[in-house]
This record gives structure tokens, sequence and C-alpha cells, in this order.
């Protein structure tokens, strides 16, 4: 059986990734960082092993930024555009940010997280669960 591959870039096409394999238990993150990061209500994260990401391309842009102690956000440093993430306590993953996919990719959000934390203008109109905090 061949293992599925997922494509994402930044917005200029500097930096070009994928993730072989699933896409599972994505989460889309309301803390203050993420929203911060992303300009937006919440961040569409999935959290892969390491050894599934590959570059495919890097011009040599991608600058990152540790946001909390042990936390760094990667991001292109031409277009902006957040790519992933990385934790020193959890060096074996990688957290893609799925606004940088493909269109087609295959992914299903499971969970809003850190919703105690969120913008007092964003309203949460689905049925999937949510979190005070991290889940």
């Amino acid at each position: 059986m061949v293992e599925a591959t997922t494509s994402g870039r930044c917005l200029c096409g500097a930096f070009r990734f994928t993730v072989a394999g699933p896409l599972e238990n994505v989460r889309l993150c309301h803390c203050d960082l993420c929203r911060r990061a992303n300009g937006s209500a919440f961040s569409a994260n999935c959290r892969v092993p390491a050894d599934r990401f590959a570059v495919v391309r890097d011009e040599g842009t991608l600058r990152n930024f540790e946001s909390s102690p042990g936390a760094r956000r990667y991001f292109c440093g031409t277009c902006g555009s957040p790519v992933f993430a990385r934790v020193d306590g959890d060096s074996d993953h990688v957290r893609v940010r799925l606004g940088t996919l493909d269109r087609e990719a295959a992914a299903e959000i499971v969970a809003h997280v850190w919703v105690g934390s969120k913008a007092s203008w964003d309203s949460i109109a689905d049925d999937l669960p949510c979190h005070p905090q991290g889940a």
C-alpha cells in the first residue's frame, strides 16, 4: 500500500515541505500566541512525527522565533507565512500549520483548544469538543 504524502509551502514558495502519512488529531488553537502568530482567530495545527516531515525546498528564507521558552515558530522571512513549530520537550514531532498545506490535504479537525483565552469576538459554531486549555 502506498502511503499518502501531503505537500505544503509558504505563500511565496521559497519554503516547501511534505508530510508522509496521515494528518491526525488536528486541533484549532485559540491561545493568544497562535492568534497573534497567525493573524486570525485560531491556528489549525497537526502534530506529526519529525521523520515524516521533509523539506523539499529551502531558499534560505526560513526564520524562527522563540515565542515561549523551548517553543519555536518557523516562518518564511520573505512572505511571513507561518509553516511549522518545534517544541524542545517534544523534539521528535513537528507541529505543521495546516493553512500551508495544499487544498486537497486530507485532515479532520478533532477539537478546539485553549478556548479559555480565545478572543471575545471569536464564536465557535460547531459541535467539536472545546478545551479551556490544551488537550
